[in-house]
């Protein structure tokens, strides 16, 4: 036999459902209720099983995430038998699931093991297994009756639909958003396995990177590890750590066993550092603690991939107008400008896609992002996301799953926190990705919303708790309290040096984007309407897709997380307002909505994101929103449901290239014209500005300066609409290509459709419709 087994419990099972509370208490009981059984998967969802038996239709296509409503009181059982092998003497059988939703009650053979009330993390349970065949069955209750028992203080905050969530631990996006739909799930959403225990082994590691010479090419590490030594006599043991990257041993040391716990502080020398994408390369060094017998047997190791570097948040808790603050992060001693974008989750059901997962990853690496937000409204990401921005150099500001919220501030909720955030840090402190832990998404500005006018500094859970659980388990990574965090600094009139840029919305040009005192910008986006292909896919078929406004066939996509919600009906309205500011003419028909939308989209991204990186040094970064929708929406994303990208991909594509050439807006009648240099050797190059229904305009050699935005000179404002084409091209490397809309709104679609082809940025595929204008 070999130590130590895995069965895996994923497949099929069974589910009986029905209303809370009328039927059974006990399995052996189940049978009598008459409620009906279906196949379920496993790791898997309720929603996805009913929809697999034919008993409800697809909650993607039309309103149809609207009727699995009626399911939000039931209770789910979910059961299977398991074979169960006989264990050597000493070891155990723990019984884990990964990821259980939510409210669970656990039973083997009719005897209950333990009860759950946390997605957001796994749980395990020791048990006690003959060898034979067992029965496992698993209660779900209903989240919503749950979230139902008690009276939220008025003190207490969260979205108008998501009341019941505001003390249960599912992801907040379940019960409804405006970028995802309301699926209030239950479900084995994670795989479940049966795992041997040994009695002696090693428990937990923590690995961290206390200082690093990029130059000298060494670093200060501390590794501390935890064993399991119940059944030994452990003074004949000791420990073993090695590092080591492509068959080169860069560390072996050994040392005797005092104790259960140990650490070590490591000087390495000539060692390869783990960069952020555009810096150098991610080097990911394998890391192994190992405990050995007398005479050298392995008794447990921990293996796992590490990245040798730091990574630091510089900030100050305020700043003022002429930029007296700072907000930064210092990667390897570099402080770096964050091109990236945020992560919203891939799916509204949580579903892992592994294709999807590694084209999205993919994505992220073609539009040089080199940070990703991971956003605290949803589920932490499986662990393939992490390896995928470990081995790609993406580093991840990591929300804890807190948004939009005044959380309940009393011990049961921060007991339940603190069991979270343990668990969760422990899961992700050694990735070399993981650059920040935040303490949720909005929720200090959530103090002020619906009158509350509260002080988020006294606030318990992100002020005490998540901090008391990183001192405990990650001491030295950065810690920020919210996004955007209202400091003491900030509650007495300071302005915020990390901002969510989005404001009216009215119009990208409007000063409010360009004129933020903030120093970092964590989430701005826009509009742009998905293609018509995957329109006519969100609708029920044979459905009109025009007009966009008022469209019941595209109300749940609009978006409406239930029938009655209608807060956020203002969107398609909004989206084309914004359209018509940018051609003048409201379109009239679904493929020039589409087209105008797209390009409105395309150049509020280009606008907000060349926008900052001109002001380098002022501002530090932007991670704009989003890059993928999690399901059918009419949204901010600029990859939609199916994969289908808009045209803003391409245009943030050129204009978050590490180098390259970007125009200002118009100052007293002169646009300026900027080469942005992001990495850490000056570059030497020509700029050529060309207009593309003209001339050229400028054409000179520029060096760009280490890691520096380079000012190139100035071009007059022209008297009539045009689009310049910049072309730099660096020595030894190839063109890169940009653009800039100038001259005064409107612009003839026409025209904008045009300049797009010309500048090989892809467009939008037509409907069936006949295009206005002659496009």
């Amino acid at each position: 036999m070999n130590l130590p087994l895995s069965i895996a419990l994923d497949g099929t099972w069974t589910l009986t459902y029905g209303a809370e509370g009328s039927g059974a208490n006990h399995p052996e009981q189940l049978a009598a209720c008459g409620w009906p059984t279906i196949p379920a998967n496993v790791p898997g969802r309720v929603e996805e099983a009913l929809v697999a038996a034919g008993r409800e239709p697809a909650p993607e296509v039309g309103r149809n995430a609207w009727r699995f409503g009626a399911y939000e009181h039931h209770e789910w059982w979910y059961q299977r038998e398991m074979l169960v092998p006989e264990l050597p003497a000493g070891h155990r059988w723990r019984l884990v699931f990964d990821g259980i939703d939510c409210l669970a009650t656990i039973w083997i053979d009719g005897i209950e093991i333990g009860r759950t009330a946390n997605m957001m993390f796994a749980h395990q349970f020791d048990v006690e297994l003959a060898p034979g065949t067992h029965r496992l069955a698993v209660r779900l209750g209903s989240a919503i009756n749950e979230g139902r028992r008690g009276d939220p203080p008025i003190g207490g905050f969260t979205n108008s639909c998501s009341w019941e969530n505001w003390r249960v631990r599912k992801a907040a996006h379940q019960y409804g958003w405006d970028i995802l739909p309301r699926l209030v799930s239950a479900g084995l959403w994670r795989g479940v396995r049966l795992e041997s225990v040994a009695p002696v082994g090693v428990r937990s590691t923590y690995w961290s990177t206390l200082a690093v010479d990029p130059a000298a090419r060494s670093a200060r590490l501390l590794v501390a590890w935890t064993f399991d030594l119940p059944t030994i006599d452990w003074s004949s043991c000791s420990w073993r750590i090695t590092l080591t990257r492509g068959g080169r041993t860069v560390l072996d040391r050994r040392g005797p066993v005092v104790a259960y716990h140990g650490r070590a502080l490591i000087d390495l020398a000539d060692v390869d550092l783990w960069w952020p994408l555009g810096w150098g390369e991610p080097a990911l060094h394998q890391a192994t603690v190992e405990l050995l017998a007398a005479d050298g047997r392995v008794l447990g190791a921990r293996r796992e991939d590490i990245g040798i570097r730091t990574a630091v948040l510089t900030r100050t808790d305020a700043t003022t107008v002429d930029g007296q603050g700072d907000f930064a992060f210092i990667v390897n001693g570099r402080r770096m400008y964050a091109r990236g974008t945020n992560w919203v989750g891939l799916d509204a059901l949580n579903r892992f896609d592994a294709a999807k997962l590694a084209e999205s990853i993919t994505m992220l690496v073609e539009l040089e992002c080199n940070m990703v937000r991971w956003w605290g409204g949803s589920v932490y990401e499986d662990d393939a996301f992490y390896d995928a921005c470990d081995r790609n150099g993406l580093l991840v500001w990591q929300d804890f799953a807190l948004a939009c919220t005044v959380p309940p501030q009393d011990d049961a909720f921060a007991t339940v926190m603190r069991e979270e955030a343990t668990a969760v840090v422990k899961r992700l402190r050694n990735r070399a990705c993981l650059a920040l832990w935040c303490g949720g998404n909005e929720n200090d500005e959530a103090h002020s919303w619906c009158g509350l006018a509260l002080d988020p500094n006294a606030e318990r859970i992100s002020r005490q708790v998540l901090p008391a659980v990183l001192r405990d388990h990650d001491p030295f990574r950065s810690y920020l309290p919210g996004s955007p965090y209202f400091s003491p600094a900030v509650m007495a009139g300071g302005a915020r040096p990390e901002e969510h840029l989005w404001g009216p919305r009215d119009d990208f040009m409007n000063p409010f984007y360009r004129t933020s005192a903030a120093h970092f910008v964590s989430e701005m986006g826009f509009h742009g309407c998905p293609d018509a292909a995957s329109l006519a896919q969100m609708a029920e078929p044979g459905e009109p897709l025009w007009p966009l406004t008022g469209n019941p066939a595209l109300a749940a996509q609009g978006v409406r997380p239930m029938e009655r919600h209608s807060d956020w009906d203002y969107r398609i309205p909004l989206m084309t307002s914004q359209t018509t500011l940018l051609t003048g003419v409201e379109p009239t028909d679904l493929d020039s909505y589409v087209l105008a939308s797209q390009i409105t989209q395309a150049e509020a991204f280009k606008s907000f994101i060349e926008t900052g990186r001109i002001r380098k040094g002022r501002v530090n970064g932007i991670l704009w929103w989003n890059l993928r929708d999690g399901w059918p929406l009419i949204s901010d994303a600029v990859v939609d449901w199916y994969g289908r990208r808009k045209a803003a991909y391409g245009v943030i594509r050129r204009s978050q290239a590490l180098s390259v050439a970007l125009v200002d807006v118009a100052v007293d009648g002169a646009r300026r014209i900027v080469v942005i240099n992001d990495r850490l050797l000056p570059v030497v190059g020509t700029l050529r500005v060309s207009d593309l229904d003209g001339g050229v305009l400028l054409e000179t050699s520029v060096h760009a300066g280490t890691d520096a935005a380079t000012m190139v000179g100035h071009l007059p404002e022209p008297t009539r609409t045009a689009c310049w084409r910049l072309e730099w091209t660096p020595v030894g490397g190839p063109a890169v290509v940009n653009h800039a809309l100038v001259g005064s709104r409107p612009y003839v679609l026409s025209d904008l459709a045009r300049w797009y082809r010309m500048l090989d940025l892809p467009l939008p595929a037509r409907a069936t419709t006949a295009v206005g204008g002659g496009i």
